[in-house]
C-alpha cells in the first residue's frame, strides 16, 4: 500500500525532502513505517525517532495520521491504511 509522508522541521532536514509517497506492506503500523524510514534515511533519523523511548517527558517529535495526533510511543498500535497521510515533525523548543 502507499501512504503519503510529510516531513516537517528537523525531520525534513534528516530525510532531505518535504514529502513523498511511500510504499509499505498492507497492515503496517506507524511503528513499521518509522522503522522503514529509519532504514531508508539512516541512523540520524533512527536516533531522532528513538529518542522518545529514552525521554518520555520531552518528546523529540510528533506524528499525525490524517491530521490526528498519534503518540509515537504507541506507534505499534496505530494501523495504517492505503492513502493515509502521515506528518512527522519536530517540536519547537527554546528559551
Amino acid at each position: 500500500m502507499r501512504v503519503k509522508v510529510l516531513y516537517l522541521g528537523v525531520v525534513r532536514n534528516k530525510a532531505g525532502k518535504k514529502s513523498e509517497e511511500y510504499e509499505i506492506n498492507d497492515g503496517s503500523s506507524l511503528s513499521d513505517l518509522l522503522n522503514s524510514l529509519s532504514a531508508t534515511y539512516g541512523k540520524g533519523l533512527e536516533a531522532f525517532f528513538k529518542a522518545d523511548q529514552k525521554n518520555r517527558l520531552d518528546p523529540s517529535f510528533i506524528a499525525t495520521v490524517n491530521g490526528v495526533l498519534k503518540d509515537p510511543l504507541q506507534a505499534t498500535d496505530v494501523t495504517l491504511k492505503d492513502g493515509d497521510t502521515i506528518a512527522l515533525m519536530s517540536l519547537i523548543s527554546g528559551g
